[in-house]
């Protein structure tokens, strides 16, 4: 079954350990002949900055996207960049996987509409606003700034994502700002990679008034693959990756929920082998209940609606 990933940090495991491999094979959850096998139509790649591990955060985002842009050119022939809807239909009709490229950490942008108008340039399509630090954008879940909302400076870049068709993503950032987002923006946000704080109470996890929230608004949760999010012990399991998948349908509808794995960014113990073991995926979600069309939804059909929404 085909399917669509809205996270995985593959491009930064590649960049920062050379010796795994390259994108086309590697030790990594994540390669092009794996997800070719689990059925991939588009994933997304971020380029994660960490603030407190690197000194000038755009010569790390420089340095990222030049390994992005090596191992696109190196495997063109079965690789399509998604800048537009249109790209997506030329990745299908030649039987490519779409690259959707993100940044993870909104301070590469130093709250800079020139800098984000560079991004655009660049080719990334989806900002994560935040990482685990408070930036000029806004504050992460975590103790510090928990109950503040998105910065002055950070409404200026949102409106400006919106703009330009950026993806606005949530995951990572506190309640009180992903509330504000869900209520003011008119293009609604994703959560690229976050699961339910009800399943699991992990204050990464969303809430439930703000899962509804994210079915009202049309907008996506992508299912993060994480033992510690999942609720696991050490292994994330299929069963309870359909925990979680359950209680964010039935708590914001079916059309709200899609893939997040987190591949390469995430502790390495999963009941699934790797990215091309997805269809195993598909088979618990239907043992526990969900129907062919519910899956098709989660896999690639909510996903494959919003880009053609979001993106021009």
């Amino acid at each position: 079954m085909k399917y669509i990933d809205f996270h995985c940090d593959t491009i930064t495991e590649l960049h920062d350990h050379p010796e795994k491999g390259t994108l086309m094979e590697n030790s990594l959850y994540i390669d092009l002949q794996k997800l070719k096998k689990g059925g991939c139509f588009i994933q997304d790649f971020a380029l994660w900055v960490d603030r407190k591990e690197t000194p000038d955060l755009w010569k790390r985002y420089e340095d990222l996207l030049g390994t992005f842009q090596r191992e696109l050119e190196a495997y063109h022939t079965c690789l399509c960049p998604i800048r537009c809807r249109e790209d997506i239909r030329e990745a299908e009709e030649e039987g490519k996987i779409g690259a959707l490229l993100s940044v993870e950490g909104g301070e590469v942008a130093a709250g800079s509409v020139e800098k984000l108008e560079q991004l655009y340039k660049d080719g990334v399509r989806l900002m994560t606003l935040t990482w685990n630090y408070p930036n000029e954008i806004g504050f992460p879940n975590g103790m510090e700034g928990k109950d503040r909302g998105i910065t002055k400076k950070g409404w200026e870049i949102i409106k400006a994502m919106e703009s330009m068709h950026m993806i606005v993503d949530t995951s990572h950032l506190n309640d009180e700002g992903t509330r504000e987002i869900l209520m003011t923006c008119k293009v609604p946000p994703v959560a690229s990679h976050s699961d339910a704080r009800a399943v699991t109470a992990h204050r990464r996890n969303l809430p439930d008034d703000l899962i509804r929230l994210f079915g009202d608004k049309g907008g996506l949760i992508g299912l993060n693959f994480a033992n510690h999010f999942t609720g696991t012990g050490e292994v994330t399991t299929l069963e309870n990756l359909v925990r979680h998948a359950r209680h964010i349908r039935d708590i914001g509808g079916i059309d709200v929920l899609a893939l997040g794995s987190d591949f390469d960014g995430i502790e390495p113990k999963l009941e699934l082998k790797d990215a091309s073991d997805m269809g195993r995926l598909a088979e618990a979600l239907k043992k526990g209940g969900f129907r062919e069309r519910e899956i098709d939804k989660i896999f690639w059909w909510n996903g494959l609606r919003y880009l053609e929404d979001v993106l021009r």
